[in-house]
C-alpha cells in the first residue's frame, strides 16, 4: 500500500549558483560526505548534487513536510549503486518518521539533464507491522 508520494525539480544552474556563491557551508548543510564524494568525483557535479537535492526535498513531501521543520537534510542520504539505480538511506528522526508512517519500503528515482534535475519518491508500506523504520 502507498502511504507517500513527493516530487520535486530543480533547476541544474540553481544549484550551480549556490554551490559557487557558498560551497563548503551549503554542502556540509545539504549532503553527506558520501554525497558529497560522489558528486564531486562527476563530470557535471551540479547535476548529482541538484538530483540529491530533489530527492530530499520528495522524501520530506512524502513523508508530510508540514510535520518535518526539525529535520536535517543529512539525515537522508542518498546512495547509488554500480549499475545507475539509486536508494534512500534514512537516519534519525527521519528514520523515526518513516515508521510513524509506516513506510516499509522507500523508492526512489532520479533524472537529470544538463537544465534540470528531477526526483520521485514513493512510501510503500506493507500493513503488517507497528513501527518499524525501513532501511
Amino acid at each position: 500500500m502507498i502511504v507517500g508520494i513527493g516530487v520535486d525539480v530543480l533547476e541544474v544552474a540553481r544549484m550551480a549558483r549556490e554551490l559557487e556563491r557558498d560551497p563548503r557551508v551549503l554542502r556540509e548543510q545539504l549532503f553527506t560526505s558520501g554525497e558529497i564524494a560522489y558528486c564531486e568525483a562527476r563530470r557535471h557535479p551540479a547535476q548529482h548534487y541538484a538530483a540529491r537535492f530533489a530527492a530530499k526535498e520528495a522524501l520530506f513531501k512524502a513523508l508530510g513536510a508540514a510535520g518535518l521543520d526539525w529535520a536535517s537534510w543529512r539525515e537522508v542520504e542518498v546512495h547509488s549503486d554500480p549499475a545507475g539505480g539509486s536508494h534512500l538511506v534514512l537516519h534519525g528522526r527521519l528514520r523515526a518518521a518513516a515508521g510513524r508512517a509506516r513506510a516499509d519500503r522507500i523508492l526512489v528515482s532520479l533524472s537529470h539533464t544538463g537544465e534540470w534535475a528531477l526526483a520521485n519518491v514513493v512510501l510503500e508500506s506493507n500493513g503488517d507491522r507497528a513501527e518499524k523504520p525501513c532501511d
